[in-house]
């Protein structure tokens, strides 16, 4: 087999007041496969905010997107008439999650990935994560409901230790403020932010309990076999979606008891999935689609926003946005008129400015990463983003928003400084999962 290396173009249409973009390329593409890249490429779309990891996570998709192109046209697809695509929110970032990864799947995108019933958005891993946002209805002193919260941390239960504290789970109280005048609104919102116990694994790995089913699919590519899903196996992955999202909903009802233990009154106001299936089987990758308020979250110090969704993307974005010259050459205007989507947060961001980055390719899809940080030493390789986390950090609050105003995609709300998160004591804040 030959391998060639491929630099894919870096002409970045819409970077207003971004400089210095990286040069990102993947390399030791096998030449069958490249024109999938490209294919990939062109219906990738993307507001992901910054100059760095946002840059490089639609290249990351590109490898996963990619696959995905190949496998259904190996099964006779349609692509033209699917017309599939990939749009990445503010936060569009990297994935901690290695098998995530290494298919090459990033995090923060909508991803339509349906060929006429044969569905392949499994392979990005769903799992229906998500937030859930309360209100505490008692009215309490903020240095009596943070001393009950102190000792709240030492009731919660073995379900909650293993979602909190892990990764960017997370549970925590907020002072609601007017976002124009800062004003306090008296209000106390609580929001939790985990996945449930009831499937996940199920959702990660269908071979595991689909692989004899009909319609269970999967197609060998140059870079990593893709599953595709229709008919009988089609449906009970959808039943069992829907069965771990809604246990998700419940398990995120039970930590905010747990918190309160009956001593105060709280009322849930929305649950909002960021990690799963739409009804029409568009995949939310780390992306919130939802009519009504969602929370956004950001680095603990900067709390959280909360937005009404506006019907994004309008057509008055489309026609300004230099992408949207792509948008109407697939005639995807009806599709991406009736989004409504936001990002779900920060995601992860690098510490310093980027000079490079190689995605190198495998046989199981992105083999390795030769990231060239600009700073002295700041070469390195490694095979997923866990391994350097030294190096990352969270985007900040104020690049996100202000992508969200841009393309009009939802009116802020409320502003909600943190008054105190929730961990369990036995688990530790941004730990291993």
């Amino acid at each position: 087999m030959t391998i060639v290396t491929s630099k894919i173009s870096n002409k970045v249409e819409d970077r207003v007041g971004y400089q210095n973009l990286p040069e990102v390329f993947h390399s030791n593409v096998d030449p069958s496969f490249q024109r999938w890249i490209e294919m990939a490429k062109e219906r990738t779309f993307s507001l992901a905010a910054g100059n760095r990891i946002g840059h490089i996570a639609p290249k990351i998709m590109e490898i996963g997107f990619g696959k995905v192109l190949f496998a259904a046209d190996q099964m006779g697809a349609d692509i033209d008439q699917s017309n599939p695509f990939v749009i990445f929110a503010p936060d569009g970032t990297c994935s901690y999650n290695p098998i995530r990864t290494q298919r090459g799947f990033s995090y923060g995108a909508v991803l339509d990935f349906d060929f006429d019933g044969m569905m392949a958005t499994n392979n990005s891993m769903p799992n229906g994560c998500g937030f859930s946002l309360y209100e505490i209805t008692d009215e309490i002193p903020d240095a009596k409901l943070v001393n009950f919260l102190k000792d709240s941390q030492m009731r919660l239960g073995q379900d909650q230790l293993s979602q909190l504290g892990k990764g960017n789970h997370f549970a925590g109280v907020y002072i609601v403020r007017d976002p124009v005048t800062g004003e306090d609104t008296n209000k106390r919102f609580v929001v939790v932010h985990c996945s449930g116990h009831v499937g996940g694994h199920r959702l990660y790995h269908p071979d595991s309990w689909l692989s004899d089913t009909s319609g269970y699919i999967e197609v060998p590519t140059p870079h990593g076999s893709i599953t595709l899903l229709e008919g009988e196996a089609r449906r009970l992955y959808l039943e069992q979606y829907g069965e771990t999202d809604k246990a998700n909903s419940v398990n995120r009802d039970i930590t905010v008891d747990e918190i309160f233990d009956k001593k105060y009154e709280w009322n849930r106001i929305e649950e909002i999935t960021h990690q799963g299936l739409t009804k029409n089987s568009i995949h939310r990758i780390g992306t919130q689609i939802h009519k009504g308020l969602v929370p956004i979250a950001f680095n603990p110090e900067e709390g959280l926003i909360v937005v009404d969704t506006k019907q994004n993307l309008s057509r008055e974005f489309i026609d300004y946005w230099k992408q949207g010259e792509r948008i109407k050459q697939y005639g995807l205007e009806s599709k991406m008129t009736n989004l409504n989507f936001v990002p779900h947060g920060g995601g992860y961001e690098f510490r310093h400015p980027v000079k490079s980055m190689e995605i190198r390719l495998g046989p199981e899809g992105i083999h390795d990463f030769n990231l060239h940080l600009n700073i002295p030493d700041g070469n390195m390789s490694f095979t997923y983003f866990r391994e350097i986390r030294e190096w990352m950090t969270y985007r900040r609050k104020t690049p996100i928003i202000r992508e969200i105003a841009r393309a009009d995609l939802a009116e802020i709300v409320y502003d909600l400084p943190g008054l105190m998160q929730v961990y369990p004591l036995q688990s530790i804040p941004g730990g291993s999962h």
